[in-house]
């Protein structure tokens, strides 16, 4: 189940890219790496202007994602043409997705997309509440086009999926410090405690469940305007896609609360939320917090050179830290007061 997390990812060199390009696609574009969690990625250029992403999967990643990812950004492209995303690019075989294999005979599926103008979140200065507002009504548009697509590979097992909880179960023991790994259990028991008895109340849909700051695109006027990364998708609790955006906003944050409220407004606006889905917010940002910092203890072990795995790890500890002596449901409710008043 985690071939895609505890093995290497691909290793393909920039001049190998280029010549994947130039074969394939019949362009002659610069390559430049880019940074990536367990793929590998080339931003294509040409005469310096940017026009491409070359992407090349994980050995071990399914085709069935693939597909489906390529499925729900036409599937979305369709209901609202006007959110920026990474747009489909064909090969001159007329193939969305190839299979490709290297001179030391790993195989790889590749894909390339349009490369989404603009500047990503976490590299501007300051967060606006505008910009804030911004998000949370692009999140709320996005699950909007989502809500009646469907796919055979968002039901699969996957340990960002933060309803599926088998990971951090059987993973707290790469944490090192036994205070820190009762504090994963902590917020596991808060979740078996107060969402799964209510978990059939909750809608849910597929998602695209990793709109962080590290994956939304904001034009030359500060509008959040474009979301990349589609390769986290899966089904589950809709109230995860705010959550899972504000989870790598609140660590930086002094006032949780005020942001997330600010946030949910927006995407309320365009995609509403029932009050219960709100008033369990705090438990579904700690838990994935939870999933991140397990995530990045388990995998730093075997690639210690990823820098990509660690980058949210020590902020993420300390809101956990500060979080797990707090009423989650008083801080939820919180948000649900300044949410609807």
């Amino acid at each position: 189940m985690l071939s895609i997390f505890n093995t290497a990812g691909p290793n393909i060199s920039r001049k190998a890219a280029r010549s994947i390009v130039r074969d394939v696609y019949g362009l002659d574009l610069s390559a430049t790496a880019l940074t990536s969690e367990r793929d590998q990625n080339f931003l294509l250029k040409e005469k310096a202007e940017p026009k491409y992403v070359l992407k090349i999967s994980h050995a071990a990643e399914s085709f069935d994602v693939l597909e489906m990812q390529h499925a729900a950004l036409a599937h979305i492209y369709l209901y609202d043409p006007e959110i920026q995303l990474p747009r489909t690019v064909n090969t001159l075989d007329n193939e969305l997705i190839f299979h490709h294999e290297t001179a030391s005979n790993e195989k790889h599926y590749i894909r390339m997309v349009e490369y989404v103008p603009g500047e990503l979140m976490k590299d501007l200065g300051k967060q606006t509440n505008g910009l804030i507002i911004d998000l949370g009504y692009l999140l709320g548009r996005l699950d909007l086009a989502l809500q009646d697509f469907e796919h055979p590979a968002a039901k699969r097992s996957f340990p960002w999926n933060v309803a599926q909880t088998d990971f951090l179960i059987n993973n707290q023991d790469n944490i090192r410090s036994k205070e820190d790994q009762l504090i994963i259990q902590h917020f596991l028991q808060e979740y078996e405690k107060n969402i799964v008895p209510i978990s059939h109340e909750l809608n849910r849909a597929v998602i695209h469940n990793d709109g962080n700051d590290h994956n939304v695109i904001v034009n030359k006027d500060n509008r959040a305007h474009g979301i990349i990364d589609f390769g986290d998708m899966v089904h589950t609790y809709i109230i995860c896609e705010p959550a899972i955006c504000l989870a790598y906003l609140v660590i930086n944050n002094p006032d949780p609360i005020g942001l997330a409220a600010e946030l949910i407004k927006a995407y309320q606006a365009v995609f509403p939320l029932t009050e219960l889905e709100i008033s369990v917010i705090m438990y579904f940002i700690c838990l994935r917090l939870c999933v991140s910092v397990t995530m990045a203890a388990y995998r730093k072990q075997l690639f210690p050179d990823n820098k990509y795995i660690t980058v949210t790890e020590d902020q993420a500890w300390a809101f956990l830290r500060k979080m797990k002596n707090a009423d989650l449901k008083g801080w939820s409710d919180q948000v649900v007061d300044k949410t609807f008043h």
